[in-house]
């Protein structure tokens, strides 16, 4: 079962410069809970909520554990692992990080190897936590989405978030509605804690508070 220090849940609701820098976080790492088991195809659809056909013609690089992945279907998560996405990037590099490249031999030896995980393994159900990094246009494009879903972030990213984008629009603490000038307070007090940090561009709509 997930283990971790819950800070709390906070819905905040920000302007454009701040949304932006919380979008900016994103190439540094959030955290996504996923079951027990799972597999990366399995994942990208049922925790990052990516439609199967877009995962595959948009997110053509993908690195679990600093190691390029090919076949998504057979390469399987476990607890603290680190999964970076990105578009297909530009150079020779880039086109042999990306899945089934056709110069894949040349990364042979740091390619995921599929064995390392088996869902076959995995027993009892429950409930890990992923840390996911987003690069470039796939930042951009599930990004907004990502964040409205639900990430989990340390309350030391949140505040530094807080400090370098624009004003909090509106703010719900564990389903309370709070001061949006508390946000960085309470953030800067959880330190390395986690919250479940729920955010919104303003216009969209005002924080949950349930």
């Amino acid at each position: 079962m997930l283990e971790m220090r819950l800070a709390g849940k906070m819905d905040i609701v920000v302007d454009r410069q701040g949304f932006g820098s919380l979008l900016g976080l994103l190439s540094g790492g959030v955290g996504i809970s996923a079951p027990v088991g799972c597999d990366l195809d399995t994942f990208f659809q049922r925790c990052l909520g990516l439609d199967p056909e877009y995962a595959a013609a948009r997110v053509r690089t993908v690195f679990l554990n600093g190691h390029p992945v090919d076949d998504t279907a057979r390469a399987v998560l476990a607890s603290g692992d680190e999964v970076a996405l990105s578009t297909a990037m530009p150079g020779l590099v880039g086109i042999c990080m990306r899945r089934d490249s056709p110069i894949k031999s040349f990364r042979r030896d740091i390619t995921h190897d599929p064995r390392a995980g088996d869902a076959s393994a995995a027993s009892g159900g429950g409930t890990i936590l992923v840390t996911v990094k987003l690069f470039n246009f796939i930042a951009l494009e599930i990004g907004p989405g990502l964040l409205a879903k639900g990430v989990y972030m340390s309350g030391e990213r949140l505040a530094r978030a807080v400090a370098d984008g624009g004003p909090i629009l509106d703010a719900a603490l564990d389903g309370v509605a709070v001061d949006p000038g508390r946000v960085r307070d309470a953030a800067e007090r959880a330190g390395d804690g986690l919250f479940f940090l729920r955010a919104k561009k303003g216009g969209d709509q005002t924080a949950n508070r349930d």
